[in-house]
Order: C-alpha cells, then structure tokens, then sequence
C-alpha cells in the first residue's frame, strides 16, 4: 500500500496490511475514485476492493473517507482469497458472459464471506457496528421489499437473516426482519439456511455447495469456483454435486 494512505491507518491495520501483502505476495494499490463519495448507508463513501490473481487494488473515495475498520474488512477480503485460499463465486468458464448473473453471484459470495469477516472486524473496531446496523436497516427496510422476485426475496432472507442472526443478534433491525419473513413466510427456511451455513463455515466450498442446493433454482453449472493464487494464477472449477 502506498506509503500515503498507509500512513493514515492505524498501527494495528498498518501492521495487518503489511502481513497480508507480505503472505500474499501482493501490494495493495489504493485507487482514489470519486464514484464512491456518496456511497455507503449513510452517504459519507464507500471502499471497494479489487481481487484478482497478480493485482490487488482497493478502490477509495476523493473526500478523504478512509475508515480503520473498512480497510481491514477490505485486507480481510484480500486475506480469505490469497492467503487462506479460500474459493470465491464466478462465472462458469463455457458459460455465455452474463452481468447481471456475474453480479448476483458476486452478491451472494459477499454475503457468505462476511459471515466470518465481519465479527473479526467488530473484534478490532467496535464502532464498525454502527454501519453494519445501518447495512442491515437498509436490507430490511428498504432492498428486500423492492425485491424483483420470490427467488431474489428468499436468498436475501436466508443470507441477511443469518448474518443478523450470527453477527448482530441484538441488532434493532431483528424486529423489521421477522416481520418480512414472516410475512412471506419465510423464517423457518431462513433459520434453517443459517443453522447449516454456520455448521459448514470453516469450509466455504461446503457452504457454497449448500446454496446451491437450497437454491435449485440458481443454475449450478452456469456458476463455478475461483481460486486465486499470486504464483499459478486463477483457476475456475465446477461446483460439486
């Protein structure tokens, strides 16, 4: 990371930034982007992270946004790929490109991994909660009943449920949550969903396996797995039966 923004981080995330570019392989090159100025639930900015094989790039806003905690959810990210070697979701390689599948899964893939980066975050900056609560207040109150269809309303139960339920237990949002599944008569399904994604979380090619075969509905072989590695490059695998 660029001595710049380094330099504005904590000694504690200077120290994890540094550990997780150097088991890496990779620095991670900070990329000003003023798109993301009024990005985020409460509209001060964004980050966003880049992940590829051979580069790394985290994307900030113009107006100085730059939070501890963000940055090391972001390094988080970096470290479950590179290091830890964890797969993420990606198109399948013979499959017709589609972006609004490639988003989908890039969505649900996000929501998985925050199952375990988010409460190491909180460990180390409890003030994060506040946005993760605002994160949440959004999903509830706002993303989940614009829902474009059934399928998209219950992967968002299923997912955010378990994130409230795992994460933020006490979250205010709980209250508005159940009343959405219940209201679609989704609880059970949700509950269930998360008691089997927290069973598998120390293998996440498990837990995608798992999705799937909740989710029938979501082609299984137009989606695959991508592991990254900084020395052999990406390689894309079916997801197992």
């Amino acid at each position: 990371m660029q001595h710049v923004y380094r330099s504005r981080l904590s000694k504690a995330v200077q120290t994890f930034v540094d550990e997780v570019e150097a088991a890496a392989g990779l620095a991670i090159e900070v990329v000003e982007d003023a798109a993301l100025n009024s990005g985020g639930p409460a509209g001060q900015g964004k980050l966003k992270v880049d992940i590829e094989a051979s580069r790394v790039r985290l994307f900030t806003p113009t107006n100085g946004y730059f939070p501890h905690g963000g940055v090391r959810h972001e390094a988080l990210h970096v470290h479950r790929l590179h290091v830890d070697g964890v797969p993420r979701l990606a198109l399948a390689e013979d499959g017709d490109w589609d972006p609004d599948f490639e988003r989908a899964l890039v969505g649900v893939d996000n929501a998985l991994e925050h199952l375990i980066i988010v409460p190491i975050e909180l460990r180390y900056h409890p003030e994060r909660k506040a946005h993760w609560e605002a994160v949440m207040a959004r999903a509830w109150h706002e993303d989940l009943p614009a829902a474009p269809s059934a399928l998209d309303r219950r992967i968002g139960a299923c997912l955010h449920g378990c994130f409230l339920r795992h994460v933020l237990p006490d979250s205010p949002a709980m209250d508005a949550a159940i009343a959405f599944m219940e209201a679609h008569d989704l609880r059970a399904q949700a509950e269930s969903f998360c008691d089997e994604a927290v069973s598998r979380l120390t293998n996440k090619l498990s837990v995608i396996q798992m999705f799937f075969d909740r989710f029938h509905e979501v082609s299984r072989t137009r989606a695959a797995v991508e592991y990254l590695n900084n020395r052999s490059g990406s390689q894309i695998r079916p997801i197992p039966v």
